[in-house]
């Protein structure tokens, strides 16, 4: 279940733009919604991306340009410092092609996940040291080296910092500290990735932004896009260039690697889903260096060879995954108390911490609830974290910070390690920080607009290639079908999708349910719903024809959001911590034999929440209600019963004669509560 919110939309204003600049209503409608409004906003959106502002605008980038120059034109050993995610390694290629094209004397130097973490550290910098490095520069990390960065200069190295994380409360004492998130900084873009600011570093330097773009903007559109910064402003102009060459790359690698995982056409979603798992999964299985490899090989057998290492470590990292994804919904069913947390903790041995946060945010979108997966490997344990919208994650382990040895992130993402024997108490704390509030954050679906089926038409779809790229900050929009009646279920791919007949009035649409069989469809035919859908285009024998992605489904006559609390309610109420009048909450014997009566007659292996109360709504069961009455019957022997986030696994069992509600334990202190309230 997810609580639908629509955007606002100035009906005045979207009439305003389409009388003012000739825009289709459609698009004008769009770009109210998201508060593009002005003639100047509005042209930059829709330009094609090929120019930057001026980035020695930026604090310290003069400083950071006069020292690598110098250090170019003296010969000095220079080493490009890098990151092992996707955005730190095209960074670190971006700036060290860069270097090596002014033939400057640079290497790159990347830290084992693993075995170093994150950042600079002491004994990479000794590495550096023997090895004769005389400036060393920073990209996508060096923002929190203080110490690090204290001691390269205690051997008589300079650092140039270039980074895009949030600083500390003292900045490091290098050559230049070039982020646009200072506290001092006064440009007005800020939120570049690691390789925008590679880029404009380069560009800085090069003083002719054109070709810089032009030469390498395809690697810094696959930073930006996989480091999810929001795509606009120059965001957006990098990526709508970068997009462009990487169409018509000349890196032998990258188009390998384009071939390799399948893409036919480059936009921000296939470098977000398939070309940068590929390159973080050198980063998380394998090492960085193939990646970086990839960037800047001009051999074909070394391109096809990289290319190939990258799939296979994607591959091998997608089965780690899915096999902890698996161990961890499997745990949650088994200890229900984990599950009924409001911020689900686990771990485990065995896991791996390259992939630990890739499983978080499949936890975190599969149960609409904050969750941390921790990775038990000798006394001191990683960790990582995934929220949802609304609850800050970063502050609520900020708040548990005696029980952890390092800690960082931002509201929607944390990293930390720690002690295995610290464990529980995290779990207890950061959940009583949570309970502090009544009611957490409802995962949510946010609509752009409700669509009138009878006016839909291909052309929105052209309409809406104009808004490309999409991503964080410029989502693809979400549209709203209501009312709609469901006319038929159709199995498709071999019984893996579902497509989905429905009509309102004079209007039938067809539907796309992508990974959802038959048995895990919980509506039935002549149910009226609502859909949040993508538009898309389907091109089939030169036929176009309008195609409905769904990403989210609700029963119209159903309150979604009130369930929703509800169930909140009931997992308090399990964890022992509900404090709120319960009188209400007593079920009783009619609406047991309610339930009961329903699933005898309408077996299915699998129910879910919201549709099994909608069936049986006419008894006055509530969410509250329904999931105590499910635990009762399952401790009286009437059925077998397994939750699993929203979905409910039932089967009745034969019962002999009948049954005495009192003899369940959970009856008997629900009524004590109630009574004792």
């Amino acid at each position: 279940m997810k609580k639908w919110t629509i955007s606002d939309l100035d009906k005045n204003m979207v009439r305003k733009l389409g009388a003012l600049y000739g825009l289709p209503v459609f698009t004008s409608m769009l770009l109210t919604i998201r508060g593009i409004t002005e003639k100047e906003d509005i042209e930059r959106f829709f330009s094609q991306g090929n120019e930057l502002d001026d980035p020695l605008m930026i604090r310290d980038m003069d400083k950071a340009v006069e020292r690598i120059k110098k250090a170019v034109v003296s010969y000095e050993k220079i080493c490009v410092y890098g990151d092992y995610d996707c955005d730190g390694v095209t960074s670190t290629a971006i700036l060290y092609s860069y270097l090596e094209s002014v033939f400057a004397n640079v290497i790159y130097y990347i830290p084992d996940r693993n075995a170093e973490g994150y950042g600079m550290n002491m004994t990479a910098v000794d590495k550096l040291h023997a090895e004769k490095v005389k400036l060393i520069i920073t990209v996508d990390n060096g923002i929190s080296a203080i110490d690090e960065i204290n001691y390269a200069n205690s051997l008589g190295m300079e650092v140039v910092v270039t980074d895009h994380h949030k600083p500390l409360d003292i900045l490091p004492k290098a050559v230049a500290v070039v982020n646009p998130h200072r506290t001092d900084e006064t440009y007005e873009f800020r939120d570049y990735s690691g390789a925008g600011i590679a880029l404009k570093l380069i560009t800085a330097l090069e003083g002719d932004a054109f070709s810089i773009m032009e030469n390498y903007s395809d690697l810094a559109a696959l930073g930006t896009v996989a480091d999810i910064v929001p795509l606009c402003g120059e965001n957006r102009d990098i990526v709508k260039a970068g997009i462009f060459n990487l169409e018509n790359t000349e890196r032998l690698g990258l188009s390998s690697l384009i071939e390799k995982a399948g893409i036919s056409s480059v936009n921000a979603g296939s470098i977000g889903f398939k070309i940068a798992p590929r390159i973080n999964a050198a980063g998380r299985l394998g090492t960085p260096y193939d990646a970086v490899n990839l960037f800047l090989t001009e051999d074909e057998s070394v391109a096809e060879e990289k290319s190939n290492t990258l799939c296979s470590l994607n591959s091998e990292r997608q089965a780690i995954e899915a096999k902890i994804f698996q161990e961890i919904t499997e745990k949650l069913k088994k200890y229900t108390e984990l599950a009924n947390d409001r911020v689900i903790v686990v771990s485990s041995k065995g896991w791996n911490a390259g992939v630990i946060g890739i499983v978080s945010s499949k936890i975190t979108e599969k149960y609409g609830k904050p969750s941390i997966i921790i990775s038990e490997d000798g006394d001191v344990c990683k960790a990582s974290g995934r929220s949802i919208s609304g609850f800050s994650l970063v502050d609520a382990v900020f708040s548990c910070a005696e029980h952890l040895e390092k800690y960082g992130g931002h509201p929607m993402a944390v990293g930390f390690s720690i002690k295995q024997e610290n464990i529980n108490a995290f779990r207890k704390a950061i959940n009583n920080h949570a309970n502090e509030n009544e009611h957490m954050p409802l995962a949510s679906v946010k609509l752009d607009c409700n669509l009138n089926p009878d006016t839909i038409v291909i052309d929105m779809v052209n309409q809406l290639k104009n808004f490309e790229p999409f991503g964080c900050g410029n989502p693809k929009p979400v549209f709203g079908l209501v009312r709609m009646k469901l006319d038929k279920i159709t199995p498709v791919g071999g019984g893996k999708h579902l497509k989905l007949s429905v009509s309102r009035g004079q209007s039938r649409l067809s539907l796309m349910k992508f990974s959802t069989t038959p048995d895990e469809f919980p509506y039935l035919e002549g149910d009226t719903l609502d859909f949040a859908v993508n538009l898309d285009l389907n091109v089939y024998q030169g036929r176009e024809s309008l195609s409905f992605n769904i990403k989210d489904i609700k029963l119209t006559e159903f309150d979604t959001e009130a369930a929703m609390y509800e169930l909140q309610d009931y997992e308090l109420y399990k964890q022992g911590t509900f404090k709120k009048e319960i009188h209400s909450k007593y079920p009783s014997r009619d609406e047991f034999a309610a339930l009961y009566v329903y699933l005898k007659k309408n077996p299915k292996s699998l129910y879910t929440i919201d549709s099994l109360c909608y069936r049986i709504q006419g008894s006055g069961v509530g969410v509250f209600k329904l999931m105590i009455i499910l635990d009762i019957m399952k401790e009286l022997y009437l059925i077998d019963y397994m939750r699993e986030a929203d979905s409910l696994y039932i089967k009745i069992r034969d019962v002999v004669g009948k049954v005495d509600l009192r003899a369940s334990q959970i009856y008997r202190k629900l009524e004590e509560d109630i009574n004792n309230a």
